[in-house]
Parts: structure tokens; C-alpha cells; sequence
């Protein structure tokens, strides 16, 4: 793994870390790497950390495994657990990047390596190159030179760097690396094997050294290293969403905070429950293979309806919990995001030739400092408006039974 990526794989393993520590960790990295222009973390794939934050900021929400220009070493580096590197390529926020995913894995309670997301670090490019290679010693010994891959999306040829004489009369140096080939191409001006050259044609050895040597750096594998980390953490290792007891840990001080501050505030914070509908006959009919799979896929629904600063939680079984930030429409229970987002939750998931549709029921509530008048002495705030947002997501799941069997026609 690159001595970059390192803090960031630890990072991810240590209890109770939230946006504080990323970003402070981050910016360590930065300063010691001029040529960075991002460091995210992508739980599950998905970008939800990002440094430095204002300049990347459409990036977030990037599904690295489903993107048709990344999917490709991003699938390679989840498979092989290895770190891959990818581009360069053009990026979502400008400019060329050149990104080196980590793979992080965690042991789950059954002993199995559970997939968490990625920890990635994207280059400027060709800073990183020319600030560490002296390819300027061909130019001098009039050596016109390029060095190019091959693009993995569509095959074809891609030139990354290369002087500014062109000659189509190349010796070509393949240069292997961790998941990918690059070439370099020479060619003198004046004859190949000038005796005056020979001297150069060593340096082009030392320079493809350097270039290996360069982005080897970045691939030093720590899995044994890192066998005995952490086990003790606040995600869920199916579904790489947070756990309950980084729900605890960071709602309720969360909230005392929000509560203080609630008549000056411009947007209201939301607690949203969601509960998928006939969980339980989805597993016994189709088995928890099918049921897991269905439970991933709700979750990376969920994390694409969070914006900065928010953040969703596997609560248990099939309960999840958002917590969010949004404005109150007059006279409304929720917000019309809240509502919109229901519905974008549900899906239909394919089981051979049957379509299974999985609705959701959910209870949302905005805390205010009034409702804790009603608050049990023995339950602490987040408990409470806990309850009170799991209420009315039954009362929600109640009312949506009765109306499925008024119209199957059922009887009592």
C-alpha cells in the first residue's frame, strides 16, 4: 500500500471516526504531496469523503463501480483485494488525474474478509511524473521520445507524455506495472546505435527504473500487517453503512447541539426511519443469500440520497435510520425531499424470472425543544425521538397493510 493510503486504511478501522478526523488526516497527507488533488473514502464504492471538500465537491456521491470510465479497476481492486492504478484520465472536477484505489477489507464475526469500500488518492497528472523523472535527458541527447498505454474502457491508444519532435520510427520499452502496461517509445535523430548514444540508451534503462520504481512505490501490499486491526468498528460490515454504535456515539451529541441552537437555525434536522415491508417472508421464501443482497442494495439507494454532512445507519435487521438537514415546508410533516425520497427507495429486484418489489415503510420527525416535554426521565433525547420517529414509521406500515388487504379482500 502507498505510505500515503496508509492513514487512511487506518482511519477507516478506528472507532468513532467521523468528518473531523478524516479531513485532518487528509490535509497531513496533502501537505507532504504538492501533486494531490483529491483524497476520498467511497464506503461500498460510493464517494462520501472528500479533501480538499470545495474543490471535489461534485464528485461526491460517484459510484466508483458503476462508472463505465472506472468501473473497470475499481471491480479489479475489490476482486484481487490489491491495490489498482487507474488513469489518467480526465476528472469530474477538471483536469487530469492519475487515482490509486485501496481495497479495504474487514473481518466480519464469521471470520470472512467483508468488502468496506475504497480509500482512493488521485494525482495531478503529470506533475507526479515529471517532478520524479528526468525524461528531459532524452530531449538533449536529441532523442525525440512518448510514453503511452492503452486505454482498458475502449482499447485504443492513449500518449500520456512525450517530446515535441514526432518520429514514427520507434524502439518501444514495455514497462509493467501492478494491473497495467505502459510503453515508451525513443527514437534519435541521427542513427540508433551512434556510440556517442549508447551512454542515453542506458539512461532510458535508469529512466523506466524510475518510472517502475515510482508507481511501485504505491503498491507495497500491508494485508498481513494489517491482519490484527481493529475488529470493533462503527460500520456494518454487509452494507458498509455506519452501525448503531456510531448512531449513538454521534446523535446524541448531535442533537443536544441542534436542540440549543433550534430557533436560529435555517434548516431543520430530520430523523428518518425506514423498515422494508415483508422482510422477513423475502428471507424464508427466497433465503438470506437473496435477502442480503437486497439489504446492500437498499443501502447504496440510501447513501445516494445523503448530502454532505449527513449520514444513514444500519440500525438492525432490516431498520435503517437517515439523519438529515433540510428545510420544513409550511404545514408539512416532512419535507418534500423526504417524500420524493421514499419513493426513490423502492425497487424491484430480479430473482431469475421473478420481479420482487420491495416498498419501504418510513416515520420521520424534525426534534424540537417543545416535544421534550414529554420525554420519560429514564430515557435519554436521541431515545426518545427515536420512539417517536419509529411510531409513526409502524403507524405508516399499519395503515399500508390495511390498505393492501382491503384490496386483496381479505377477511378477519
Amino acid at each position: 500500500m502507498s505510505n500515503d493510503l496508509l492513514p487512511l486504511y487506518t482511519l477507516a478501522s478506528v472507532e468513532g471516526w467521523g468528518i473531523e478526523d478524516f479531513n485532518t488526516t487528509a490535509q497531513k497527507i496533502s501537505k507532504s504531496r504538492p501533486e494531490i488533488i483529491a483524497i476520498n473514502l467511497a464506503p461500498n464504492g460510493i464517494v462520501r469523503h472528500i479533501f480538499p471538500h470545495e474543490e471535489n465537491k461534485n464528485t461526491f456521491g460517484h459510484d466508483l463501480l458503476k462508472d463505465e470510465e472506472r468501473k473497470k479497476e475499481a471491480e479489479l481492486a475489490k476482486e484481487t483485494q490489491k491495490i489498482t492504478l487507474s488513469g489518467p484520465f480526465h476528472l469530474r472536477q477538471g483536469g487530469i488525474g492519475l487515482a490509486f484505489r485501496q481495497p479495504i477489507y474487514f473481518s466480519s464475526d464469521t471470520g470472512k474478509n467483508e468488502f468496506w469500500g475504497f480509500a482512493v488518492i488521485i494525482y495531478r497528472f503529470p506533475d507526479i511524473m515529471v517532478s520524479r523523472v528526468n525524461f528531459e535527458i532524452l530531449s538533449q541527447a536529441e532523442f525525440s521520445w512518448r510514453l503511452w498505454r492503452i486505454d482498458p474502457t475502449d482499447g485504443k491508444k492513449v500518449v500520456l507524455l512525450h517530446s515535441k519532435e514526432a518520429q514514427d520510427d520507434f524502439f518501444t520499452y514495455e514497462i509493467k506495472l501492478q494491473n497495467a502496461t505502459w510503453y515508451l517509445d525513443i527514437s534519435p535523430k541521427n542513427g540508433f546505435l551512434n556510440l556517442e548514444r549508447i551512454a542515453v540508451l542506458v539512461s532510458v534503462s535508469l529512466i523506466i527504473c524510475a518510472i517502475v520504481s515510482l508507481l511501485a512505490a504505491y503498491f507495497v501490499n500491508i494485508v498481513t500487517k494489517y491482519k490484527d486491526i481493529k475488529k470493533e468498528v462503527v460500520l456494518d460490515s454487509l452494507t458498509g453503512l455506519h452501525n448503531k454504535k456510531f448512531f449513538w456515539e454521534t446523535f446524541e451529541p448531535l442533537l443536544e447541539k441542534y436542540i440549543q441552537g433550534y430557533d436560529t437555525r435555517s434548516t431543520n434536522l430530520f430523523l428518518c426511519v425506514f423498515d422494508l415491508n415483508n422482510f422477513k417472508r423475502i428471507n424464508d421464501t427466497h433465503g438470506h443469500i437473496i435477502g442480503d443482497q437486497i439489504l446492500i442494495e437498499f443501502s447504496k439507494k440510501l447513501l445516494q440520497e445523503l448530502d454532505y454532512n449527513e449520514f444513514a445507519v444500519r440500525f438492525g435487521g432490516d431498520e435503517f435510520i437517515a439523519v438529515l438537514n433540510c428545510p420544513l415546508a409550511e404545514g408539512m410533516d416532512s419535507p418534500k425531499r423526504i417524500q420524493d425520497m421514499k419513493s426513490r427507495l423502492e425497487f424491484t429486484y430480479c430473482i431469475g424470472k421473478e420481479d420482487l418489489n420491495v416498498t419501504v415503510s418510513m416515520g420521520a420527525i424534525s426534534p424540537c425543544h417543545d416535544m421534550l416535554l414529554g420525554k420519560p426521565a429514564h430515557i435519554s433525547s436521541g431515545e426518545f425521538f427515536l420512539e417517536l420517529a419509529d411510531r409513526r414509521m409502524y403507524i405508516e406500515k399499519k395503515s399500508r397493510m390495511e390498505s393492501k388487504c382491503h384490496q386483496d379482500g381479505c377477511r378477519d
